[in-house]
């Protein structure tokens, strides 16, 4: 199968946490074959820009013969450019070969607040370059130079993408992580129809290079064939889990972005009391993979669910799609992924709505002593006793033990029957306080 192509023009960053070195970093991870065209050399750390080096046009043009005479671009991302010199000459490019599908990521300053562009690039950038764009991914500040508005609010940023409709940009993306607020909240606009991307904020550290990571991941996933919407949702998403596995510089409060984990990117359409109970299911799967003993996971896996505040069915539960196998591999987190957890946590709701959160473990009598011994109350069913009429194996044992002994205990197990593993599970109102259930039985 054809790997798909996506070039980016753009400056090279000495310390790789952005520019060409971060695009590249980008398309590695999407699966795409990244070309490259540099447009500056710039000298810059986390903390400053030492000198910004702009290539002759006629360097940058050979670049553009030795790739695209032969070569064509499924998508070409576009960053800092510097100059009007070297935008015209990337607008006479994308004109010469015939280049259709451009992000433009309109770079004017680096994360340190050291400018990138001369002051008459933004004028060119509308000039030449807003009508051969397919999507524009300013921040607020670089929205506000290229309309020309003070950006405040969402009505605003709102405004700011219809200017930039009417100058000849066919969608923009206007990001609002510098916004006041918990959220981070992002406009995009297609010249019909408006919508408003959200994601919480990851506090207190300035990370380097997003801009130039979001831009690519979509032009990426654009490569792939993915709708735009689809591939902005999905871009922004990566990039959190990449900002979530930063990792800190020396003496400074600049974070340089992490490898994306799939366990870290955030499901799609969370709202915020989801987002919640999955970040803190996330923190909580960490911590158990680095305490879980191999010989306290079944041979079915472990798996760990947190619910809703008020769930009233599995779609409500967050637990592992793919558990925790004795090698320590496990699959995502996503909500409706677990039938048995979600059955334990909704039966003893039921019951008492604070108790949201269950993980199971492998049954041995030895485990049962410890559990005795640590002070956790626990209390068994015998399968065999199940009626008839019961649906659900789990719902009837949860309740059977409740109502039988008045109380919700810390554990409930099982020695199991005809094909069904015998199983403890541990219950508890949150993750946090089930995994403190569990280390407690390891003291």
């Amino acid at each position: 199968m054809k790997r798909k192509i996506v070039l980016s023009i753009a400056a090279s960053d000495t310390s790789g946490g952005a520019g060409i070195q971060a695009d590249l970093k980008a398309f590695s991870y999407a699966g795409m074959r990244g070309l490259t065209i540099i447009t500056c050399i710039t000298a810059q750390n986390e903390r400053k820009v030492l000198s910004v080096y702009p290539l002759p046009t006629d360097v940058i043009e050979v670049q553009a013969e030795a790739l695209l005479s032969k070569l064509k671009p499924d998508v070409t991302k576009i960053g800092m450019l510097y100059s009007k010199e070297i935008a015209e000459c990337t607008a006479d490019l994308l004109k010469k070969y015939r280049i259709k599908k451009v992000v433009l990521d309109p770079v004017l300053s680096a994360s340190t607040g050291d400018s990138l562009a001369k002051k008459d690039l933004v004028g060119s950038i509308k000039d030449n370059l807003l009508e051969l764009t397919y999507l524009i991914t300013p921040n607020i500040s670089e929205a506000e130079r290229l309309t020309g508005i003070k950006i405040k609010n969402i009505a605003d940023m709102k405004q700011a993408a219809g200017l930039l409709i009417e100058g000849g940009a066919r969608n923009v993306l206007i990001k609002g992580g510098h916004l006041k607020g918990k959220d981070a909240m992002d406009v995009f606009f297609d010249g019909k129809e408006d919508g408003v991307l959200l994601l919480p904020k990851l506090e207190g550290n300035i990370y380097r290079g997003t801009g130039c990571i979001l831009s690519s991941l979509i032009a990426a996933n654009l490569a792939k064939g993915k709708k735009l919407r689809e591939s902005i949702d999905l871009s922004k998403r990566i990039l959190w889990s990449m900002m979530l596995n930063s990792y800190p510089l020396k003496g400074s409060k600049v974070r340089i972005l992490g490898e994306p984990k799939d366990i870290d990117i955030p499901p799609k359409n969370l709202d915020r009391e989801r987002f919640d109970v999955w970040l803190s299911l996330n923190s909580s799967v960490k911590r158990l993979i680095k305490i879980l003993p191999s010989s306290f996971i079944p041979e079915v896996g472990v798996n760990i669910g947190f619910a809703l505040k008020n769930s009233k069915s599995r779609e409500d539960v967050c637990a592992l799609k793919g558990r925790i196998t004795r090698a320590k591999t496990y699959g995502v987190l996503k909500f409706g992924a677990s039938k048995h957890i979600a059955s334990i946590i909704l039966t003893a709701m039921k019951f008492d709505k604070a108790i949201r959160s269950a993980l199971n473990i492998r049954y041995s009598s030895d485990l049962i002593e410890r559990i005795k011994s640590s002070g956790l109350i626990a209390y068994s069913f015998n399968r065999e006793e199940e009626p008839e009429y019961a649906k659900s194996t789990m719902e009837w044992g949860v309740s059977h033990i409740i109502k039988k002994y008045n109380r919700i205990p810390d554990i409930i197990w099982d020695e199991g029957g005809m094909g069904k593993e015998s199983m403890i599970r541990i219950l508890g109102k949150n993750p946090k306080e089930v995994i403190g259930k569990l280390k407690q039985i390891l003291d």
